[in-house]
């Protein structure tokens, strides 16, 4: 009768165990690809977005760049440019040492075509769109803005707005085109991390609430033999 108890008992558990089982491979899924994710996040570290448009402004319009990394500058509709400027002109272009994106025409957000731009050094980056009338709107932004002082980006804008005209290069300079960075450290994150988590966990937990169920019953009709 004991050999009996133990042999059902143990086969009972079997569930049980595969549940654990599962259950920790589900976890060890959702680590690996956090682990995964981590690196995807890497592989685009350096590399710093900002929006042209598709208002009258940029997004961000202040940013901190380490020396070696680049800035992406990605053009919204219908029309915007990127040029480097000094602080004490804005709305014009520095004297043949700067970037100028050219302008650039578009129906949406253009990934095919951003503009990407190294920083070399540590000193303040001034820049504006070059369009008509779009700098005078507060289309401006700072790459390592000062950390005190007078030369503030609001500083900037504000004799954006009392420019009488907007001035751009004759040609493009300063950088270079191509297609946008694959992923980003915050659409990779959520994307990798909440499709492993979820689907998995719930289903080992449903095995294991089941297979204790059926282990009670099977006990229950052993002792009531």
């Amino acid at each position: 009768m004991m050999n009996l108890l133990s042999t059902l008992v143990l086969v009972s558990s079997l569930p049980l165990i595969q549940a654990q089982y599962n259950y920790n491979s589900a976890a060890s899924s959702t680590t690996t690809a956090a682990a995964s994710t981590t690196k995807a996040a890497a592989a685009v570290s350096g590399v710093h977005v900002v929006n042209a448009g598709p208002d009258f402004s940029y997004s961000p319009s202040s940013l901190n760049v380490a020396v070696g990394e680049k800035v992406e500058f990605h053009f919204f509709p219908p029309e915007h440019s990127v040029v480097e400027a000094s602080f004490g002109n804005p709305c014009h272009p520095t004297n043949g040492t700067g970037f100028f994106s050219g302008f650039v025409t578009t129906s949406q957000e253009s990934k095919a075509m951003v503009f990407t731009v190294t920083v070399n050094d540590t000193n303040p980056i001034w820049f504006y769109c070059g369009v008509p009338t779009h700098c005078q709107a507060g289309m401006v932004g700072v790459i390592n803005p000062p950390s005190s002082g007078p030369n503030t980006l609001d500083a900037f804008k504000s004799a954006a707005a009392k420019a009488s005209d907007s001035t751009v290069p004759a040609n493009v300079a300063g950088g270079v085109f191509g297609t946008a960075s694959k992923g980003t450290s915050s659409s990779s994150s959520g994307s990798a991390t909440t499709s492993a988590s979820p689907s998995a966990t719930p289903n080992a937990a449903s095995t294991m609430r089941v297979a204790g169920e059926i282990s009670a019953l099977m006990l229950l009709g052993l002792f009531m033999i």
